[in-house]
């Protein structure tokens, strides 16, 4: 065979390769250029395809909300194009701060983050202490209700603050010996329980119990809707305790009241000033009272024989203070100092010593104002007695580093009695280890370890105590400085309100600071925890969901005197992501705000969070918390999505000189900055940008900073009127086809 080398057949070979890669090469650039272009524009589609149904979901939830009954519910499409939807519980959620104190400024940060720390700042002044909340804000929540270790009987009727709950409230009894018994209450219907020792009662709605023993007792009543500045109220919901009852009423305004209940009812109009109102009453078992008052006020019952014993709060609301104003009851007062100076207090231009970390107990019979020269704490007794002696009484002792029910120290004078003198310590954090200084009992020990397995330490004093009892935390250990109560039990007989044991968690600050202050929150950590924990955790009370906080500071003599006032919420966000030119694109809803980060992980404000503004220097804010059903099925499945309104219930309304919202995530100052958008046509911001002292031609909101993630609600220097709602409402899904 012959063979010959053809060098053109060779050269076309090479050059038909040549040119083939040269097309697969100009292909690839093409791909390479048109394919993000593609994808963008994939993901443009994906974002029109979902950008409307999301907002029409927040347009719904707010419209429920805001003007829904409990159980209204609506229905809408949810039609994913090629992505998935899913829930975030993790850091996300909004607060709102109000400052009761001109110039004053209320700031939080890592309130919602899951862990167990939370940085405030209040550079205008300084702060005394800070209380923490449980809001309960969930429907699937239960309300823990811790029952003194004493001998004595539960009474317990749900409460309602804005509207009756649709179905009755279940009530779970937890008895001592591990049992349970669980009753339905409906509105006026009471839960009467035996107890002898620590007792728990949990429940899906609020409730107001009283804890009772013996023939007697005196309490103060907190309303069903409290003032956070002053604790003033206009409504109580009250389980009567069987037998003989007298309400005292008292306000700084004339009020209108009216009362009902199955054996007495009436409307009758205070009188003098302070002005005043009483009325007395057998009440029958299981009886339930009603009282509206038309003015703020402040309501005292008294049970029984002629004993008891309740803290007075001051006109600010705490149990530690220089101002107060008591009703027309008679009995006498025990006036409490706690200083190393001796104090003078004037009652009606009169004036009485109360010595150092000593006592003065004084006759009462007519309303009148009692003013001291130094912080004080104040009972109020029905029976008229000298010294710390009380036949029977028990009653929560305000803390005397915060002026609240809790705090790191306590110091009070021993109360003497004919029976028993004991102390309920009970921890309102995960763990906290304290020393007791006061003339225990046989075999009691003054050092109290509490974690998560111990609920309440009893301590017996002895029978010959007569000197100071004093509490403070053990600083030294490894322990975290945790808040606790003390009540303090004398005798037999008895009468105190129990609250939710999420109620005023407090810490001590004592100092002023410029710049941020963190503190431990006195709540489990659930940084680390999985979405169904932290759920599960927001229910059973081991970290809030909803929380409140209250800040207090000294004021014109006042050393707890109600500075600022905030509310957060966590709001699980409903997410939709897809894929774009690059991975990571979402549109999410949550509290009524959509946003998106398409393009670019540009955040964009699709649909603002709900206000209401106007008329005039006025802010109605109500927050759609939205949590998932657990029978909720997610993905790219097209599905029906309901929303249904489980509980709408108002958090506060006042006057404040500083209203701020907060955001959490990555769209806070997306949401800010959007919020204010109309500020740019103001001439005064033009000509003094970033001064908000000197903006008098605008009213909204204000973004001080571009990347700041807060807003202030301005209203050209003037007070606004603020109400906060907070609505619960629950989505469920149900797979099409």
């Amino acid at each position: 065979m012959r063979r010959r080398f053809d060098d053109e057949a060779v050269s076309a070979a090479i050059a038909t390769v040549l040119l083939f890669a040269g097309v697969l090469a100009i292909i690839s650039g093409m791909m390479v250029t048109i394919t993000p272009v593609i994808n963008e524009k994939h993901g443009s589609v994906e974002r029109q395809a979902m950008a409307g149904q999301m907002s029409d979901l927040a347009a719904e939830t707010v419209r429920i909300s805001e003007t829904g009954l409990p159980g209204d519910s609506a229905t809408l499409p949810l039609r994913p194009h090629s992505g998935d939807l899913g829930w975030n519980f993790e850091r996300g959620g909004t607060w709102y701060s109000v400052s009761f104190v001109e110039g004053g400024s209320l700031r939080l940060d890592d309130l919602l983050d899951l862990d167990d720390s939370v940085r405030f700042r209040y550079p205008t002044g300084e702060v005394s202490s800070i209380c923490f909340s449980d809001l309960r804000a969930s429907n699937e929540a239960l309300w823990n209700y811790r029952i003194p270790s004493l001998n004595g009987t539960i009474l317990a009727t749900p409460i309602t603050t804005l509207q009756q709950p649709l179905d009755a409230t279940t009530v779970t009894h937890l008895h001592g010996d591990g049992t349970e018994t669980e009753i339905s209450l409906r509105p006026g219907e009471t839960l009467t329980a035996s107890v002898s020792s620590e007792n728990w009662i949990k429940s899906d709605g609020p409730l107001k119990v009283l804890f009772t023993r013996g023939e007697g007792g005196a309490t103060v009543i907190s309303p069903d809707l409290s003032n956070p500045n002053d604790g003033l109220g206009r409504s109580w919901t009250i389980p009567l305790p069987t037998g003989s009852v007298s309400l005292y009423l008292v306000s700084n305004d004339l009020t209108r009241v009216n009362w009902v209940s199955s054996s007495s009812s009436g409307d009758e109009s205070s009188i003098g000033s302070p002005s005043t109102w009483s009325t007395n009453l057998v009440a029958e078992p299981g009886e339930v009272m009603q009282i509206h008052s038309s003015a703020p006020a402040r309501l005292l019952m008294v049970w029984g024989d002629d004993t008891g014993s309740t803290i007075w709060p001051d006109d600010n609301g705490r149990g530690v203070g220089i101002s107060y104003t008591l009703p027309a009851a008679e009995g006498s007062i025990l006036v409490e100092n706690a200083a190393m100076n001796s104090v003078a207090i004037e009652i009606d231009g009169l004036y009485n010593t109360v010595p150092s970390q000593g006592s003065t107990r004084i006759s009462w019979t007519g309303a009148n104002h009692i003013s001291a020269t130094g912080p004080v704490t104040i009972h109020w007794l029905p029976e008229d007695i000298g010294g710390t002696y009380r036949t029977g009484s028990i009653e929560m002792i305000p803390a005397t580093d915060s002026g609240m029910s809790s705090g790191l120290q306590h110091s009070f004078s021993t109360p003497t009695s004919p029976g028993e003198e004991k102390l309920i310590i009970q921890p309102a954090s995960p763990e906290t280890s304290l020393t007791l200084l006061a003339d225990l009992g046989v075999n009691e020990t003054p050092h109290i370890v509490f974690n998560d397995t111990i609920f309440s330490h009893v301590t017996t004093l002895s029978p010959t105590s007569s000197n100071l009892v004093r509490t403070n935390v053990n600083s030294s250990d490894f322990i975290n400085d945790a808040p606790f109560r003390i009540i303090s039990s004398a005798g037999s007989d008895g009468m105190m309100e129990v609250n939710h044991d999420g109620h005023e968690r407090c810490l001590p600050v004592g100092h002023r600071a410029s710049g941020w202050i963190e503190l431990t929150l006195p709540w489990s950590d659930l940084s680390q925890q999985s979405s169904s924990r932290v759920k599960d955790a927001w229910n059973d009370g081991t970290h809030p969901l909803g929380i409140g906080i209250q800040a207090f500071g000294p004021n014109n003599g006042d050393p707890y005197h109600t500075l600022a006032s905030a509310w957060g919420a966590h709001l699980p966000r409903l997410n939709y992501v897809f894929k774009s030119s690059i991975t990571g694109m979402e549109i999410g809803y949550r509290g009524g705000f959509v946003g998106t980060n398409h393009p670019e992980f540009q955040p964009d404000v699709l649909t603002l969070p709900p206000a209401r503004e106007g008329p005039g220097p006025r802010l109605a804010v109500t927050i759609p918390l939205t949590m998932p059903d657990y029978s909720s099925s997610l993905g790219n499945s097209e599905v029906d999505l309901t929303v249904i309104l489980n509980q709408r219930e108002q958090l506060v309304s006042v006057m404040g000189y500083e209203i701020r919202r907060g955001w959490d995530g990555p769209y806070g100052a997306a949401i800010a900055a959007e919020s204010s958008q109309e500020l740019s046509f103001s001439s005064d911001w033009l000509t003094f940008p970033g001064q908000i002292e000197m903006l008098d031609d605008y009213v909204g909101w204000v973004q001080l900073t571009h990347t700041s993630s807060e807003a202030i609600y301005h209203a050209s220097g003037e007070p606004v009127l603020f109400n906060l709602q907070l609505s619960q409402l629950t989505i469920s899904t149900e797979v099409v086809g």
